[in-house]
């Protein structure tokens, strides 16, 4: 830490860690990026500078001079600012709608229509990871920090979850520090898993929690997803079912054969046997692609993505994007690609490698699914460029 104090009008909200961003004003450093936790659009604020690039700086928010922005509001949660679970609670959720649809358009360098709120504002989250702390906290990490603030309620969780936390609380008193706790709400009511770092997850055993295997984390009305705790399944449940519409339509009616790479437990694959003529469906952990076999049967599975061109790929990669070699097999798609991304900055950077296989982006959807965050979710096709004449 520098601690040194900067002046600072700020102007948007980054992707990345979601801090506010802007310039400083005056001094040395005058015009400077600079990063600043907790400040809004349209404010100067002085900022406590953390750690300094000569292109850059990152600063916490030290006060404000003159009037607050205008889409500054005041936090539901008292913890937020401490608590590193919510980066956005301090302005409104139109402002944050808006930069999401800025973040994504800058880092695409295409013009994208306005992001789809696909949660409630809170309540929304099926799936969230506790962790205990070394004096007995249950809660999340802590704002830039490994140090564990305590949570015994959270707005962001759905009704199942919060009616289960604590329960949850009183049973974590006995499990070592550091021990992660995978929460996942379904039909049957609440599963829990708790592991440490690096080790197999245990089920952990408290009143009012499901005791098998899993539970079915379907999008309302559809098809069974059975996955357990710390299995991978979208945050929310009414929102997966607005990203699974957003996929099929971007698939279309005309799939033809249909490779999906990065599957899971089969969220899209249950839905693409529907359409395609023929699905093969892979993902890298083996435990994914059992619980796939299962929910989505009419596709055919496998650790390693199959060999050979088809007519559309569907991907779901983690954060830091596709890896070669699901990239090139996505540039022999003869008709289409669909891309769902949780971050637009390896999505753009993925597009040029697609782009340079003569597939075009055709169509972008965004979809806020984690309000008060900055996190925010991508659909985009790539169409097959047709031959010069």
């Amino acid at each position: 830490m520098t601690d040194r104090l900067a002046t600072v009008a700020i102007h948007g909200l980054a992707p990345g860690g979601g801090d506010a961003v802007g310039r400083q004003v005056g001094g040395d450093h005058d015009g400077r990026i600079t990063f600043v936790a907790l400040a809004a659009p349209g404010e100067t604020v002085r900022a406590r500078l953390v750690r300094e690039r000569p292109r850059a700086a990152w600063g916490e928010l030290f006060d404000r001079l003159g009037p607050p922005s205008p889409v500054r509001v005041d936090p539901v949660c008292e913890l937020f600012g401490r608590c590193g679970g919510c980066q956005w609670q301090h302005v409104t959720r139109a402002a944050q709608l808006e930069a999401k649809r800025v973040i994504v358009e800058r880092a695409l360098a295409v013009p994208v229509g306005s992001v789809v709120a696909a949660s409630e504002d809170f309540g929304y989250r099926d799936r969230v990871r506790l962790v205990v702390g070394a004096r007995g906290e249950v809660g999340f990490r802590a704002h830039r920090s490994h140090a564990v603030v305590d949570v015994p309620i959270c707005p962001l969780l759905g009704p199942e979850l919060a009616e289960a936390l604590p329960s949850i609380r009183a049973a974590a008193c006995r499990l070592s520090a550091g021990t992660e706790i995978d929460l996942q709400a379904g039909v049957e009511g609440v599963h829990a898993r708790t592991r440490l770092p690096g080790a197999t997850g245990q089920p952990l055993h408290a009143p009012g929690l499901v005791r098998g295997m899993d539970v079915d984390a379907a999008e309302p009305a559809g098809a069974p997803l059975r996955v357990p705790a710390g299995g991978f399944a979208q945050a929310g449940r009414r929102a997966s079912g607005i990203l699974v519409a957003a996929v099929l339509d971007m698939v279309g009616p005309e799939a033809g054969a249909v490779v999906e790479l990065y599957a899971g437990s089969g969220n899209f694959t249950r839905h693409l046997c529907r359409l395609a003529a023929g699905v093969a469906a892979s993902d890298a952990d083996p435990e994914a692609v059992a619980r796939g076999r299962s929910n989505a049967p009419g596709a055919v599975w496998g650790v390693r993505p199959p060999q050979g061109a088809t007519d559309t790929v569907v991907l779901d990669p983690p954060r830091q994007g596709a890896d070669l070699a699901a990239l090139a097999l996505a540039a022999g798609a003869r008709r289409s690609v669909v891309y769902v991304s949780c971050d637009p900055q390896t999505l753009a950077r993925d597009a040029r490698r697609l782009g340079e296989a003569g597939l075009h982006l055709e169509r972008v959807v965004s979809l806020d699914m984690l309000p008060q965050t900055f996190h925010v979710e991508v659909v985009a096709r790539f169409g097959r460029v047709p031959p010069a004449n």
